[in-house]
């Protein structure tokens, strides 16, 4: 189960380059002397002159005055030791503006005047990725650390836009190097572990999760953030007290984690303490009323206790969120292809793959269990029985009498225990037809 709040969304090129525009976005102009500065003396006056106007139109970058820099730059007059660096300014001024085609062909001319020149393609992929072209954002930033490796900021900020394009395990790769680079006394070792603990949770690596949310936790003791996600990866692990534990400390920092009070729900309900998790239950839909789980085991909860009056309520707000997802049999029959999909891709040993779509296959229809005993028997060929303990006891907290699960269940306990002969009695995955 993803996180939900937004508390949990990686922090995206758009929210971080805003915060950091007035330096990151201008690049290595603030790092690297203007080339007028290295003009012979009979050539130096003009340079000068256009040194001094990229001086000021940074000056009101910093002051958060875009329009009254690009006025400023308006005023320089052609000459070719400094048009790349006015033409680059003036990308940072319209981006910070929101006008992306005229941001756009500036960072062009500029490249075109010094195309090898990091800072500018640096400025160029941030500016992109303020209006969401992740692509263009990417292949400028790429080329920036292609050129500059070292370029402040650079690596990082492409890290940050992989994620932001949900490529996880890129973004990943990078910050391992900007860490493995710089060490634990980066200056900006929070934010690089951060996003570290981002990418991994996203890929549910849960072990690395673990670590990563724990350096995040050494460096931001009250990090609501990582105590949700922590306690989340316990619980895929079946490390069920420990889960309990971080989810409490997640709520009690963030009492608007919804998705935090749906996995303690959850929890109560495996221990078949029905009244606390309906408490939890009913605060998650409370705060994320779109969540069709929360809302769906509450109704089989209410109708388990025989309250007819609470389960024709929750009913009304299952039927609407059914009917706002194009309608139970749409989800049912988008189900159904993920779910084939799936099968298909394990049998190319394509794991990662298929687990993919029997999750998504579990959340379009999340009343069949048939995806998740489709997951739980994958994970354990995979030789991660806890997390399919887990999915299995998920689904029993539903349906205790659920054959198939307990018959898979039996199974993963002894791979669990150690008895690894026993992943031959695993039964293959069912294929569903609608």
């Amino acid at each position: 189960m993803p996180l939900r709040n937004a508390h949990h969304v990686p922090t995206g090129p758009i929210v971080v380059v805003k915060s950091w525009l007035p330096v990151l976005l201008i690049g290595g102009l603030f790092f690297w002397p203007s080339p007028a500065l290295a003009q012979p003396p009979a050539k130096r006056s003009h340079a000068v002159s256009a040194a001094a106007l990229l001086d000021k139109a940074k000056a009101m970058i910093v002051a958060d005055d875009p329009q009254g820099a690009l006025s400023i730059l308006q005023q320089a007059k052609p000459d070719s030791s400094s048009d790349s660096d006015i033409h680059a300014m003036k990308g940072v001024c319209l981006a910070m503006l929101a006008r992306p085609v005229e941001s756009a062909r500036e960072f062009d001319q500029a490249i075109a005047l010094r195309p090898n020149y990091a800072p500018t393609y640096f400025s160029s992929g941030l500016a992109f990725a303020t209006f969401n072209n992740l692509d263009r954002a990417l292949d400028r930033l790429s080329t920036a650390l292609r050129l500059d490796p070292k370029l402040p900021g650079v690596r990082f900020n492409y890290a940050l836009v992989l994620a932001r394009a949900g490529r996880f395990a890129e973004s990943e790769k990078q910050v391992d190097l900007e860490l493995a680079a710089n060490g634990p006394k980066a200056g900006n070792a929070l934010e690089l572990w951060r996003l570290k603990a981002r990418d991994v949770y996203y890929q549910k690596k849960w072990p690395e999760t673990l670590t990563a949310y724990g350096k995040v936790l050494e460096l931001s003791p009250g990090s609501a953030e990582a105590y949700s996600a922590m306690g989340e990866a316990l619980y895929s692990l079946n490390r069920s007290q420990e889960s309990m534990t971080a989810l409490e400390k997640a709520v009690a920092l963030d009492p608007g984690d919804g998705a935090a009070h749906a996995l303690i729900g959850k929890l109560y309900q495996s221990e078949n303490r029905q009244d606390e998790a309906i408490a939890e239950f009913e605060l998650a839909h409370r705060l994320v009323p779109k969540d069709r789980e929360v809302v769906y085991r509450l109704f089989r909860l209410y109708n388990k206790a025989g309250n007819t009056s609470d389960a024709a309520r929750i009913k009304k707000d299952l039927d609407a969120l059914m009917a706002a997802s194009s309608g139970q049999a749409d989800n049912e029959r988008k189900a159904v292809a993920l779910n084939n999909d799936g099968i298909e891709l394990e049998s190319k040993g394509n794991v990662l793959g298929a687990l993919d779509r029997y999750d998504q296959a579990a959340k379009a229809d999340i009343t069949n269990p048939l995806f998740q005993r489709n997951a739980a028997l994958l994970l354990c060929r995979m030789g991660r029985p806890q997390e399919a303990i887990r999915r299995l006891d998920d689904i029993l907290s539903i349906d205790a009498d659920d054959a198939r699960a307990l018959q898979i269940l039996a199974v993963a306990n002894e791979l669990a225990a150690g008895n690894l002969a026993k992943k031959d009695a695993l039964p293959a995955a069912q294929r569903s037809n609608f």
